[in-house]
């Protein structure tokens, strides 16, 4: 189902690439995307929607970090941009492939 970011996901997001070169464009366009969750067993994974026909594809890993859900799990969470640079995907990686119970709060001012 389609829907706009939480401000969780934004925060979590901009925190993960406000260093990067491609981070100002990706946290500026952040709240005016839809999204998907993906089909990973409730890990928390999100692909951005696109109207239409979508021709872009992934262009790899652009941030990602390591963390632990509430219950002590392991957690990877890796932010995907298209070949364009442009936010594709929040993958995030459940240890034991459990659904996720929380995302990692993060510190970031936005």
């Amino acid at each position: 189902m389609k829907r706009r970011l939480t401000s969780a996901e934004i925060k979590l997001i901009s925190y993960l690439v406000r260093d990067t070169p491609e981070g100002v464009g990706i946290i500026t366009s952040l709240e005016g995307l839809f999204v998907e969750e993906m089909d990973d067993g409730g890990m928390g994974s999100l692909q951005v929607i696109i109207e239409g026909e979508d021709h872009r594809r992934s262009g790899g890993v652009l941030a990602d970090m390591d963390s632990h859900d509430v219950d002590g799990m392991y957690l990877l969470i890796s932010v995907i941009v298209d070949t364009d640079d442009n936010f594709y995907e929040l993958d995030i990686f459940k240890g034991d492939f459990s659904p996720l119970i929380q995302l990692p709060g993060v510190s970031i001012n936005l």
